[in-house]
């Protein structure tokens, strides 16, 4: 056994040289390098037995695969001096493992790969997706990737880009506002057809997700689970692509685009539908769809345009970046140590991102601070007047208006009710954050 030593310190190479190293734990796949990173050297990844991608230096990455649960410590030792031109001793090596891997949740409590009993949560990250229940389990999604994967295929992606352009602008000629505004009054006279919007916009989310999956499985990774959560407030479908990390920036692309390209073939559909029906709530639905396509592209917030840039300056979470930029920006600091791993140019696209992306938070955060009081009374009579309309309608039979009028119920709460939490999690970040520098500086301070 070896001897006990203080965290942060190395063990003496005589009492562990001879000890075998651990295994990793079962299920632990060590992907490789990160292609196409826009660190200054890229890191390696490690995908852990609950599909979490790991990040770690050339160094762990060496040692994660050399844990085989027969090499003793000194041998580890060996192999890492020889495979990364640094020298190492046992002591080192065990250090590597113990302090560094382990609390990673990657390293085996026994012979058999048993995973730790305490595995670490991913972080609490900024405007993520809360709440996840997954619904099509992952054999499903593979068989839903198999089945719309040819429409990655190059020669049917440029066919229904050219038929979407057709379409569109056979749209805009004949539909034209007339037709939107009477439309909308017909969606007002008769509020079953609202409901049909919203299947619609449903089963357009789903096939969405779909499309993200079709372009995990055409680069060659493996999609998992779908379901759905809660972003912000909103209920939001999500489909897990995280072994797209495996690819190249263009197959993580192609994954964040798959999307918007499922989003183009069913609003494709709905004008095909139009077109012959001229049905009112067909419209409405296209072109609300249109809109959301438009609304996905934001990079603000984590939405597929935010997974664009992400990918396309080779940096996982940009949200994780927003602290260092910010306190690199000030006068007189020196870059963090997070802003100086990045190559120059990555580094400056995420400084404009950020410099963007403040104030549009900081906006919609005064603007509910500034509004609510005027504002939240206007709400509560339109909740109260949509109230007594729900029960005029339930009492009439209507079941269609009764359901339109609970949904409207739920627009007027929603969004006040994702301002407030947003605005909540902030707070209590910033909270964290000053805590743990206060006790930072405590510690230096003895």
């Amino acid at each position: 056994m070896a001897a006990p030593h203080q965290a942060g310190s190395h063990p003496a190479d005589e009492d562990v040289a001879h000890l075998p190293v651990p295994a990793l734990v079962a299920g632990t796949e060590l992907i490789g390098r990160y292609q196409g990173s826009g660190h200054r050297e890229a890191p390696y990844l490690v995908r852990r037995r609950d599909g979490q991608i790991l990040q770690l230096s050339h160094l762990l990455y060496l040692a994660a695969a050399g844990l085989d649960g027969r090499r003793s410590f000194a041998e580890l030792a060996a192999r890492l001096s020889g495979e990364s031109a640094r020298t190492l001793t046992a002591g080192q090596a065990f250090f590597l493992v113990e302090n560094r891997l382990r609390p990673a949740g990657i390293v085996a409590v026994s012979e058999s790969g048993a995973p730790p009993e305490k595995v670490p949560k991913s972080r609490d990250r900024l405007l993520a997706l809360k709440f996840r229940v997954a619904l099509v389990p992952e054999h499903t999604v593979a068989v839903i990737a198999r089945i719309f994967q040819p429409l990655f295929w190059p020669p049917v992606v440029i066919a229904v880009l050219a038929a979407f352009v057709f379409a569109d602008v056979w749209l805009a000629v004949n539909g034209g506002a007339e037709q939107v505004v009477a439309g909308a009054k017909e969606l007002l006279n008769r509020p079953e057809q609202m409901l049909l919007v919203l299947g619609v916009l449903i089963v357009s989310g789903m096939f969405h997700e779909c499309g993200h999956v079709a372009a995990c499985r055409y680069g060659g990774a493996r999609p998992g689970a779908m379901g759905v959560g809660i972003y912000l407030v909103w209920p939001a479908m999500y489909s897990t692509v995280t072994d797209s990390y495996r690819l190249s920036r263009g197959g993580r692309l192609r994954t964040d685009l798959g999307g918007i390209y499922f989003n183009v073939i069913a609003m494709l559909v709905m004008i095909a539908a139009y077109a012959p029906t001229g049905s009112a709530w067909l419209l409405a639905a296209f072109l609300a769809w249109q809109a959301t396509t438009f609304w996905q592209l934001l990079p603000s917030v984590r939405f597929d345009g935010y997974y664009i840039l992400s990918d396309l300056v080779g940096v996982p979470d940009l949200f994780d970046r927003m602290g260092p930029v910010l306190r690199s920006l000030l006068p007189g600091r020196r870059p963090h140590p997070r802003v100086q791993e990045l190559k120059p140019w990555v580094r400056r696209v995420i400084t404009v991102w950020v410099v963007l992306v403040i104030p549009f938070m900081a906006y919609w955060i005064i603007a509910f601070l500034l509004l609510a009081p005027r504002v939240l009374p206007t709400v509560w009579q339109a909740l109260a007047l949509q109230w007594n309309g729900v029960g005029a309608s339930v009492q009439a039979g209507d079941a269609a208006a009764a359901a339109v009028g609970v949904l409207r119920l739920a627009l007027l709460v929603l969004p006040w009710a994702g301002l407030a939490l947003v605005l909540t999690n902030l707070t209590r970040q910033l909270v964290r954050a000053l805590r743990r520098r206060r006790a930072r500086r405590a510690l230096e301070s003895r």
